[in-house]
């Protein structure tokens, strides 16, 4: 028996304008292989921060679930602070809020210091351009869509990164 040759590759399932999980990192995965990191440290910071963001969306979710059950079930907003306490779920809510304010704190530092970094590689370049592109998907459209663009031109020019 002959062996079947391997299948070409479906290039036309592949966008060639970046996805929103490609912007944003993929930060369940880490973004760069560890030697990598060690030779930027602007690769090395944008990797905690996107580590960390993605744990605080991750929290913000289950909060949010948690809480709209609460909301249903036991119209928890007209429970009084000693009638919530009654409850298990309010030692989680608590505990989700107390995780998400200190990756919040984590990040805002981390944040400060990243203009001062110089990044060394083009992934720190573009670990950079990821959290610019999420600190300003709220604020700023125009600015927004600027810097998603800037990405988008910069792994063109350099292929992806």
């Amino acid at each position: 028996m002959t062996r079947r040759p391997p299948p070409a590759p479906n290039t036309s399932a592949r966008p060639d304008d970046p996805t929103r999980r490609l912007i944003l990192g993929a930060a369940a995965t880490p973004l760069i292989p560890d030697a990598a990191l060690a030779a930027d440290l602007a690769a090395e910071a944008c990797q905690v921060w996107l580590v960390h963001d993605a744990e605080h969306e991750r929290l913000a979710v289950q909060w949010s679930r948690l809480e709209g059950r609460l909301h249903r079930e036991h119209n928890w907003m007209k429970l009084t602070r000693a009638q919530r306490r009654r409850f298990p779920e309010s030692r989680e809510l608590d505990d989700l809020d107390d995780r998400i304010e200190v990756l919040s704190d984590e990040n805002s530092a981390l944040f400060k210091t990243l203009p001062g970094i110089v990044a060394a590689s083009p992934l720190g370049i573009c670990g950079k351009l990821t959290i610019a592109i999420k600190e300003t998907k709220n604020d700023c459209e125009d600015v927004h869509g600027l810097i998603v663009s800037i990405l988008r031109d910069y792994r063109a020019l350099h292929g992806r990164a």
